[in-house]
């Protein structure tokens, strides 16, 4: 970047009641001289005219010259004499001295007044860019690069010696503000994106990184500059988003295969599941991909580690759900087993070769759980719509049961209800004799009650034995 050479100092103290000011100025900025003197520095923004104005109490002459900066003189521009107001019309920038001799009083002192005119043509000119799948790296260019710091001179001590002794950095606001946009949101559809890139810079080079872009946009840079002129720059065609976007949608199942709205696992994975947990998982909100891969981990009854891939599966369509499907004794189930999971989706791009990939981690099904209390000792089959059925205790239901064994005898032993299968498909008891014969009596029953959870455990001891009643 280009440093631009500023000069300032006032030589000698004042004695007459002198003024040098410039009227067209965009913007003066205040310095204190060596003799702790309060002057200016001037800024011009691109072809505003530049005039110096000079002013005194009384009747005097007006010597103005420049700083020759390559030959180290001042070389006289304009003389004015007899005159109380003199100006100086469309000058080139650079420093200035006025000299001012009081005609009135020849006993008055010269007065000596310095400045320095500086013209501002900064502009932004373009924009740049590098993509990749990681980054969009955004570069602005400009005429001249960005002023980031300037210095003053003494004159006296320039005239003395071509090296610049005594030349000071001026610090303050030395740094632009440069500020990034895009047309539209570029993150549309990302949970939680970076957007720091649209804060306030410093530098002409921004990255978009966490994540990438992801939709196409027409980038706009604005930079207001060491002195508060403003310039921005749109590019004129579009940048494409090659990046890809994994994004995982999780449904919990009910055990009828109805999606339930209670759970939402993308944010909140649950830790205490029931088994068998179902649930499936969809890849439609994932952005600019073209092929999935899914991986399930999990530890399952202890053997596996939380890292064995227990499930996987890919496709090519984007509005497809993938329900996991466990190896269980032999056999496959879809749901997952008491134990807990990780599920991993790695998207990719089929013309950029971008890829991506997200988890949801720790889904924790708890062990299976057979409450004897969820069995009721009395039902009434009336037809009313009301306990009509041996059934577990709603609400109490052994959901984490893989099967259960129910029977049923009358006082006398004999057998007169029994189901063996799955706990989720039991429809009960309806009071008829092994369910489709004649009602049976009210009265007294027993029931035994067996079964086996998902994860193994067995559930068959007196605590799952007892009475049961028939009320109509």
């Amino acid at each position: 970047m280009k440093n631009t050479l500023l000069s300032l100092l006032a030589l000698i103290p004042l004695v007459a009641q002198a003024q040098l000011t410039a009227p067209t100025a965009n913007v003066t900025i205040p310095t204190t001289s060596l003799t702790g003197r309060a002057e200016y520095i001037y800024v011009f923004f691109d072809a505003n005219p530049i005039a110096l104005t000079a002013a005194a109490a009384d009747t005097s002459e007006f010597v103005w010259t420049t700083l020759n900066v390559p030959d180290v003189r001042l070389d006289t521009l304009q003389r004015d004499d007899s005159v109380t107001v003199a100006s100086l019309q469309n000058i080139p920038e650079g420093g200035y001295q006025l000299t001012i001799r009081n005609l009135v009083d020849s006993t008055a002192a010269i007065d000596t007044l310095t400045t320095w005119i500086f013209r501002d043509t900064f502009q932004v000119t373009g924009l740049t860019f590098l993509q990749s799948c990681e980054q969009l790296e955004l570069t602005m260019h400009s005429s001249p690069s960005l002023y980031t710091a300037y210095q003053f001179y003494n004159f006296n001590d320039f005239l003395k010696d071509s090296t610049h002794a005594g030349e000071i950095t001026l610090h303050g606001n030395n740094t632009s503000e440069i500020r990034w946009s895009a047309d539209r949101d570029i993150h549309d559809g990302v949970d939680n994106p970076d957007e720091s890139w649209k804060s306030p810079q410093r530098y002409g080079v921004v990255r978009i990184a966490d994540p990438p872009p992801l939709h196409e946009a027409l980038y706009t840079v604005t930079v207001a500059d060491l002195f508060g002129k403003s310039s921005s720059y749109t590019m004129t065609e579009a940048i494409p988003a090659i990046a890809v976007y994994a994004k995982i949608t999780a449904k919990e199942l009910t055990p009828d295969g109805q999606e339930s709205p209670l759970n939402d696992i993308e944010a909140n994975p649950p830790t205490d599941a029931e088994a068998l947990f179902r649930v499936r998982f969809s890849q439609e909100q994932s952005l600019n991909a073209h092929h999935f891969y899914w991986k399930g981990f999990g530890e399952i009854n202890q053997p596996l580690t939380r890292n064995t891939i227990v499930w996987r599966d890919s496709t090519a369509n984007p509005a497809q759900w993938i329900t996991p499907r466990m190896p269980y004794k032999n056999n496959w189930v879809d749901g997952y087993t008491p134990g807990s999971y990780n599920v991993r989706l790695t998207v990719r791009s089929e013309t950029t070769g971008c890829v991506d990939s997200t988890e949801i981690r720790s889904i924790g099904v708890k062990p299976s759980n057979f409450n004897a209390q969820a069995i009721p000792n009395a039902f009434t089959p009336n037809g009313d719509g009301e306990n009509d059925r041996f059934l577990f205790v709603k609400g109490q239901e052994p959901v984490s049961m893989e099967y259960i064994n129910v029977s049923v005898f009358s006082r006398s032993g004999a057998p007169v209800y029994r189901y063996a299968g799955r706990s989720d498909a039991w429809e009960g008891w309806n009071g008829k004799l092994h369910n489709t014969g004649s009602d049976m009596a009210d009265g007294v029953y027993y029931y035994i009650l067996s079964g086996e959870g998902w994860d193994g455990q067995r559930y068959d001891t007196a605590e799952y034995k007892g009475v049961l009643h028939i009320f109509r």
